[in-house]
């Protein structure tokens, strides 16, 4: 069945909408973060409340309901545009943009060192249209501010709308391979697929309810006691226990997050149990780097144990390892691309894989003009795509097999390990400020794309309904989506001020200077090279393929590469504990009630997670609704 009118009035609807509350919940509430974990709340709140209208609408135009296919595609559309409009991408760039002409000053010296230099089709140099950006009790529909933000707006919502394709194309290349060769098991899918399955069993079962009924009577709770203080809060979110280890070696272990998250443990049971333990276990073990660094005195040296470093070297052997086991597909699809083999259609390519193959060579191509006219040589621009592409493939492998709750990565892209291992002066000041526009979707990997895109693929796949039209929806959220995410940010921004009534820590503002003020420190007084930044990278590579090889000779073998991967970041520190109680549960059914226990307890737990993600969405937006602090259940 076909994408239907109501389906296009629905999405654009939707895109707008949706972007206008992430930007709500992210920036100007700083409450929420429904993009800082894999699975988007948000996005399932709109699929169950698209599901409550079509059983509204069914009883009396049963025609007028949105078909199965259409469910799953405005699902798949709003998680696109969620990632774009998020934590790591639009919010973070957009400050980036209007920073350094607005904060230039004696003191920074930017209008003789940077402005000159900056390309002016990437920021805006009006100053005077800054400055109720930054100050607020203004709006966006002047012609100035119009006409200021107009080019750099349309250049960035390009290049995004160019990755996202190129992201889309390698999806294709892909699919094949880790869909029906080695059969992945596309774990974050299975909710919405059993929300949308003809009939919906999923909603009969009792045990789902029960799930349910749990998480909503926790967040009601919560809820009522944050509107009034007199109620007593459930205390499930983290609390910082570091101040219980005040002396050293044992105060090395810094910032120790103990929370208790429902849908974080649920979550976790519905992983395999190789990878909750190495979840848990992996981030005991980088706190431990740090006390033994403490310990022998090895803190001395700035930023030992390159933990960022040694994480970056774990995502990057992740990457290789999935290319190097698709070795013969890619050989296959090279013989394919110059005529030397007849490619052998499949039903489920939405474009054939030929086809797939320009489009990967068109969209870098575009990428590297892009990158040249931000000012990277080409030398920069290769390593940094190598790398960056490196990262989304291994993101994208580790949820189509495992489905992580988190994969975070902070600060450990291009543009911040490289200048960290060849040190500043390496570079050229072209270089310097191409890099700081990096920081704009590298500062971390929480609402990436690409995975995104080959699990919306699967979807359409697993159901039966069809590739192609996932496919080319997909493509056009890539050109609504970021155009859109720009009009919420800059519309907000103009009202509200960047720099004023946004809640702590006033975000806008810290990741403007965090890019601008990396910018002085290559420039002002640079960091000599740190090239044992680069052999932790190799240390953390190496590890991570030891371990997959480990993993393929020995069934049973509990330390997960993954988990090695992303234990040291942000959202697992806060996930650490869920994923400890997540472990024991599910050890506890398997070795008391069997497989066949633990299937019949599925229901349950994806009852807690969808319970979760409505009530965080009711409590989100009546916050949004009547403008009072809410409660927020992540993170």
């Amino acid at each position: 069945m076909p994408l239907r009118g109501r389906f296009f009035f629905a999405a654009l609807l939707l895109i707008p909408t949706n972007a206008f509350w992430i930007i709500q919940s992210e920036v100007m509430r700083y409450a929420g973060h429904p993009t800082t974990i894999s699975l988007f709340y948000n996005t399932i709140f709109w699929l169950c409340v698209l599901l409550a209208l079509n059983g509204l609408v069914g009883r009396f135009f049963p025609k007028a309901v949105f078909s199965r296919l259409e469910l799953l595609t405005l699902y798949a559309i709003l998680n696109i545009c969620s990632a774009l409009a998020g934590h790591d991408t639009i919010e973070v760039l957009l400050p980036i943009l209007a920073y350094p002409v607005y904060r230039a000053n004696a003191t920074n010296n930017w209008e003789l060192d940077l402005i000159p230099r900056l390309p002016k089709h990437l920021v805006v140099t009006d100053k005077d249209a800054l400055k109720p950006y930054f100050e607020g009790h203004s709006t966006l529909y002047q012609a100035d501010h119009l006409r200021a933000w107009l080019l750099p707006t349309l250049s960035w919502c390009g290049f995004l709308t160019t990755m996202v394709v190129l992201f889309m194309f390698l999806n294709v290349l892909l699919r094949r391979r880790w869909t029906e060769s080695e059969k992945l098991a596309f774990p974050l899918i299975q909710l919405p697929l059993e929300l949308t399955a003809p009939g919906a069993p999923l909603l009969k079962n009792k045990v789902l309810w029960a799930g349910i009924l749990i998480a909503v009577v926790l967040q009601l709770w919560n809820g009522v006691a944050v509107l009034n203080p007199q109620v007593p809060l459930i205390q499930l979110k983290y609390v910082d226990q570091a101040a219980g280890f005040p002396t050293r070696p044992w105060s090395a272990i810094g910032w120790l997050p103990v929370g208790f998250y429902p849908f974080g443990i649920a979550l976790g049971v519905l992983l395999p149990v190789d990878l909750i333990f190495s979840s848990w276990f992996f981030y005991l073990f980088w706190k431990l780097q740090l006390v033994i660094s403490a310990w022998m005195a090895w803190d001395q040296t700035p930023n030992f144990p390159y933990t960022d470093a040694q994480a970056l070297g774990a995502y990057l052997g992740i990457g290789i390892g999935a290319i190097w086991a698709a070795r013969r597909h890619f050989s296959w699809l090279a013989r394919v691309f110059f005529n030397e083999e007849k490619e052998t259609p499949d039903p489920n390519d939405p474009i054939s894989q030929k086809s797939a193959v320009w489009g990967v060579l068109v969209c870098l191509a575009l990428l590297v003009i892009f990158f040249r006219l931000s000012g990277l040589s080409f030398l920069v621009i290769a390593v940094a795509m190598i790398i960056y592409l490196g990262i989304a493939i291994a993101v994208t492998r580790m949820r189509a097999e495992l489905g992580p709750p988190v994969h975070d990565l902070h600060h450990a892209g291009a543009d911040t390990m490289l200048p960290k291992i060849f040190g500043p002066t390496a570079f050229s000041r072209e270089d310097h400020i191409g890099l700081s526009f990096w920081w704009g979707f590298n500062r971390a990997y929480r609402g990436h794309t690409m995975p995104i895109g080959i699990e919306s693929l699967k979807m359409a796949e697993q159901s039966k309904l069809g590739t192609k039209g996932m496919f080319y929806a997909l493509i056009g959220a890539a050109v609504l989506g970021p155009l859109c995410a720009f009009w919420a940010l800059l519309h907000l921004s103009y009202a509200y001020g960047a720099a004023g009534a946004i809640a702590p820590p006033n975000v806008m503002e810290i990741f403007g200077r965090e890019a601008w003020n990396r910018y002085n420190n290559w420039t002002g007084i640079p960091e000599p090279p740190h090239p044992q930044e680069g052999m932790a990278v190799l240390v953390g590579l190496g590890f991570t393929l030891v371990l997959n090889m480990i993993r393929g000779r020995w069934i049973g073998f509990p330390f997960h590469p993954v988990g090695y991967a992303i234990a040291s970041s942000w959202g697992m520190s806060v996930l650490w504990v869920p994923m400890l109680i997540a472990w024991v549960v599910k050890i506890l059914i398997l070795r008391y009630g069997g497989l066949g226990f633990y299937r019949k307890c599925v229901p349950f737990f994806l009852g807690i997670i969808l319970g979760e993600c409505l009530m965080g969405g009711f409590w989100n937006l009546t916050g949004i609704a009547r403008e009072v602090p809410t409660y927020a259940f992540w993170p």
